[in-house]
């Protein structure tokens, strides 16, 4: 029997510059009481002007690798889950793996937009457990939305942030680490969240360019029906895929897409806030981004224990949705702490740190 793939190590990595829901209102016709109300946000971080996505894959990769006490050499696979690539091609996974020195990995990008980062997890889990060429995986979740944003459109301006966060993968005991995955798309409402042009459908041109379809379009209430159905819907069939029952569940990781909406659905699956960890307050939105930087700092900050249950659920543009349901083999850095200020500002955004 195959061993199980788990993570042994997570890192994340957030732009220096921070844009809060104030500094929004200078732009666009918002405010933060509306922005808070609403979407749970109080700011978020942008890239720098030299920055690209693969520029904060490859330092929360580096991190990761770190925490794991793994050397980037050693590193089989690199899966990249991304819907704002560097470029067209290549893979911006290519890119991850020069800068931080991962030359025998094979690489990927995945684009499962928001849901990125959990189909990564499961694809790298069950290419770990089909052939033992592959032992060592990074799956690395990073994203530059405000590169892709309508920074006129108010409904979706406000909501992104841009990040990256990342996990390293290696057998661990029986009973521990990937226990299941659901993953699940409706190419029927692909249109509900795209960038329409820029591709081989609608080529960049003048035309593309004057009507904003390179840029990012989401239509809010579609999504807000298709969330609270399809969150609980991932979680229960993961968890029964698992042999478990929600009761099990320690931890649960959502998407960062709304903070008003994840309360919605922990409530709609009858799981108290203190079994989940927010991020969005201060990060916004960050895609594929959000479920690795989540539980990076879920991990340092002493919410995960050896053999905790955790899920992982996500959903995204396609549509795409998905849950993954592991047990926690721990990692060196489980409680070793946030950088300067983070730990305070978790507790003050009310993730308790458990004792």
């Amino acid at each position: 029997m195959a061993p199980a793939a788990g993570i042994v190590g997570t890192g994340s990595y957030l732009p220096e510059h921070v844009m809060t829901n104030h500094d929004l209102a200078r732009t666009v016709e918002t405010s933060d009481e509306w922005i808070q109300s609403r979407i749970g946000i109080r700011e978020r971080r942008i890239v720098a002007k030299d920055e690209a996505t693969s520029d904060l894959g490859a330092r929360a990769a580096r991190r990761a690798l770190e925490s794991a006490g793994v050397a980037a050499g050693e590193v089989d696979l690199l899966i990249l889950a991304t819907s704002s690539p560097d470029s067209i091609q290549p893979p911006t996974a290519c890119h991850v793996q020069r800068e931080i020195g991962a030359w025998r990995a094979a690489v990927v990008d995945v684009n499962a937009v928001c849901t990125g980062f959990v189909y990564g997890l499961s694809m790298a889990s069950d290419m770990m457990r089909g052939n033992p060429a592959y032992r060592t995986a990074l799956v690395v979740g990073a994203e530059a939305y405000s590169r892709i944003l309508n920074w006129e459109d108010r409904t979706t301006c406000v909501i992104f942030g841009d990040g990256a966060g990342a996990a390293v993968l290696r057998p661990v005991e029986a009973g521990f680490g990937v226990l299941s995955s659901y993953l699940r798309a409706d190419g029927s409402k692909h249109g509900t969240i795209c960038v329409p042009g820029g591709g081989s459908r609608l080529p960049a041109s003048p035309e593309v360019l004057a009507k904003r379809l390179d840029k990012f379009h989401m239509n809010g209430r579609e999504i807000w029906d298709f969330v609270m159905e399809a969150f609980p819907q991932a979680v229960r069939e993961a968890v029964r895929g698992a042999g478990l029952s929600l009761a099990d569940v320690d931890l649960l990781i959502s998407h960062q897409a709304n903070g008003v909406l994840i309360r919605a659905c922990m409530d709609r699956l009858g799981l108290s806030m203190d079994r989940t960890y927010l991020t969005v307050d201060r990060y916004g939105n960050t895609s594929a981004a959000s479920v690795p930087i989540t539980l990076d700092e879920a991990s340092r900050a002493g919410r995960l224990r050896r053999g905790d249950v955790v899920v992982l659920v996500a959903f995204g543009g396609g549509l795409t949705w998905g849950a993954t349901v592991m047990r926690w083999a721990g990692t060196p850095a489980d409680g070793i702490g946030l950088e300067p200020g983070a730990l305070a500002a978790a507790s003050a955004a009310g993730a308790t740190v458990r004792a």
